[in-house]
């Protein structure tokens, strides 16, 4: 049977940590929105204080120094199956009753090979970011129909492996362009597969963080050129202390080994086609550096500008008090950045972001400027008058086209480019009363 945990499936088995390594009876469930590992404990074992933690005051220990009062980061759990890894626990709970139960989730299940290796840290991570193929579009598999006077048209299918693109110096982050195939002798069976992993890896294993930062630098970047809410998928990590073993113990290769998780945003699961503002064809492998700085340098107006994407139900009051505010920050950044006193007047910040666009976007910048300063003023003061609804999704929906044109401009792409490709983008048509 496979290791994989599967949704909706728990597991029962045996989990230990590395303070107490005989272990004890546990279930991992995989519920289809977190990772839950379930266990019974005792009264005044190690199990109930790491459960009960520091909510309650302990007779013997009311300073919380003589013993552990949170799980480790790291246990194992074994059944049948194989062996998994449980990495990053948080939102320990628990019931008490006839029988003792303890409940914590985890944000990684690694499903490891040998017995009791730590995945606390790795040494390289690689992902599948939805949309990334259509986006950067240097597949490794290419068709040609030829065309034969006597037989007709023959199909020919090239499987060629494209060099990678290193957008990052740290963890030498790459994207790789790469290929698989079955040939079934059972007509229907055959299948080929074309993907680009996004690939982090260093010598010294490293923290999941340091190496999901990259990998969600890249997606962050298609959802500004998107503006979809794109998922990370098929994530997988490397211990190099835990490679594929033969039966005789003898090394035959690295181990990819599959994770489990919700800590990153899942595929939409959308099939429709992307309209991209701008593609790697417009940027390069030079404006993918650009982008890694610039998020870097700007992270809190980008963050306020994408986290909402895609989120059905927020209020347009909410969506464009953000967006405002976030545009804000990157106006006050453009002025510290330049050596310029920035200053706390909203129009400055707004026109310094206006200022370094050179593309047509559809409409006056001044005048928009000036309007989402009246609207945000509109939205935050309750003695102001309730702006008419059209007015407030017109000036949300300038705005975001602002960041996003802005965005693209930094990365390098030419104002003509900008200016073709917001004919396709469904965000530059202003909203219509019916």
């Amino acid at each position: 049977m496979s290791n994989e945990l599967e949704r909706g499936h728990p597991r029962v088995g045996t989990c230990w940590y590395e303070s107490n390594p005989r272990g004890f009876p546990a279930m991992v469930h995989d519920t289809g929105t977190e990772i839950e590992l379930v266990f019974t404990f005792e009264r005044d074992d190690d199990l109930e204080r790491m459960t009960l933690g520091r909510s309650v005051i302990w007779a013997d220990d009311p300073e919380f120094k003589k013993y552990v009062y949170s799980f480790p980061h790291v246990v194992w759990f074994a059944d049948s199956r194989g062996h998994l890894c449980l990495v990053g626990p948080y939102n320990t709970r628990c019931s008490i009753g006839a029988m003792r139960e303890g409940r914590v989730r985890f944000r990684y299940a690694v499903q490891t090979g040998d017995e009791g290796i730590s995945y606390g840290s790795v040494n390289s991570l690689r992902s599948r970011v939805e949309g990334l193929e259509e986006w950067m579009a240097i597949g490794s598999v290419s068709h040609e129909r030829v065309h034969d006077g006597s037989s007709g048209a023959t199909d020919v299918i090239r499987l060629k492996r494209q060099q990678s693109v290193t957008f990052s110096r740290r963890l030498n982050a790459t994207l790789q362009p790469t290929y698989n195939f079955t040939i079934s002798r059972i007509p229907g069976q055959s299948l080929i597969g074309d993907k680009i992993h996004v690939h982090t890896r260093a010598k010294k294993a490293r923290d999941w963080n340091e190496h999901l930062k990259l990998h969600r630098s890249v997606r962050d970047l298609l959802v500004v050129a998107g503006w979809r809410r794109y998922g990370v998928f098929a994530v997988e990590v490397r211990r190099d202390s835990d490679p594929v073993r033969a039966l005789a113990r003898n090394v035959l290769g690295p181990r990819w080994a599959a994770v489990t998780t919700y800590d990153l945003e899942e595929p939409s699961g959308r099939g429709m086609r992307n309209r991209f503002l701008f593609d790697y064809d417009n940027i390069g492998t030079a404006g993918l550096r650009r982008w890694v700085r610039l998020r870097d340098q700007y992270w809190r107006g980008i963050a306020g500008m994408i986290h909402a994407v895609g989120i059905p139900g927020v209020a347009l009051e909410t969506a464009l008090s953000d967006a405002a505010a976030a545009l804000e920050s990157i106006g006050y950044l453009i002025a510290v950045e330049a050596g310029d006193a920035p200053g706390q007047k909203l129009r400055p910040h707004l026109r310094r972001i206006t200022t370094q666009i050179k593309a047509e976007v559809g409409f006056d910048l001044e005048q928009w400027l000036l309007r989402l300063a009246d609207v945000y003023r509109s939205v935050k003061h309750p003695d102001q008058p309730d702006p008419d609804p059209l007015l407030l999704a017109n000036t949300l929906r300038e705005t975001q086209l602002v960041f996003r044109v802005w965005v693209a401009t930094r990365l390098g792409v030419h104002p003509d480019i900008i200016q073709r490709n917001l004919r396709l983008v469904p965000m530059s048509q202003p909203y219509e009363r019916p």
